[in-house]
């Protein structure tokens, strides 16, 4: 699954760090203003852009983008989930594990958490709340994590 298309794959792909994380930073908030508005489709869109952002190669001497990576797949599994795409939410999750698993463009920074962390979080769905939160501070009552409310059928006789 792919967000960026391959003209912007390349042009992004010469933005310096610095560039990259602001313009991550841009499309995730915009991602959550969409959020409060309940345009999911746009919230896939642009978080999906952001962690393509962030899965892009760059000089290993600064890339440490891995966070960022596992922040906007969470948020664009999620939103996928919402729409009801649940091969769509797998395939972000496992493209964002591979990612991280295996891209050396992805060097670690003593500033940031360890790559195995993230590995660990995208794993353990439990946990993608509270690592979202930990890094975005995005609160209720549109933070995309809560619980579903489950409905009780009664059925009368």
């Amino acid at each position: 699954m792919e967000f960026l298309c391959p003209t912007h794959r390349q042009q992004f792909a010469n933005l310096s760090l610095e560039e990259r994380k602001d313009l991550w930073l841009f499309w995730m908030e915009n991602a959550h203003a969409c959020i409060e508005r309940g345009d999911w489709r746009d919230v896939i869109s642009l978080s999906g852009s952001a962690m393509d952002l962030a899965c892009l190669d760059g000089a290993t001497d600064e890339s440490c983008m891995h966070v960022e990576l596992t922040l906007a797949a969470i948020l664009v599994s999620q939103a996928l989930s919402i729409c009801g795409d649940i091969t769509g939410k797998e395939q972000v999750l496992s493209k964002a594990l591979k990612v991280l698993r295996t891209d050396d463009s992805l060097a670690i920074s003593p500033e940031c958490c360890g790559m195995d962390e993230c590995v660990l979080v995208l794993s353990d769905r439990t946990r993608h709340a509270e690592f979202f939160s930990d890094h975005l501070n995005w609160s209720a009552p549109h933070f995309p994590f809560r619980q579903p409310v489950v409905s009780r059928v009664r059925v009368l006789h």
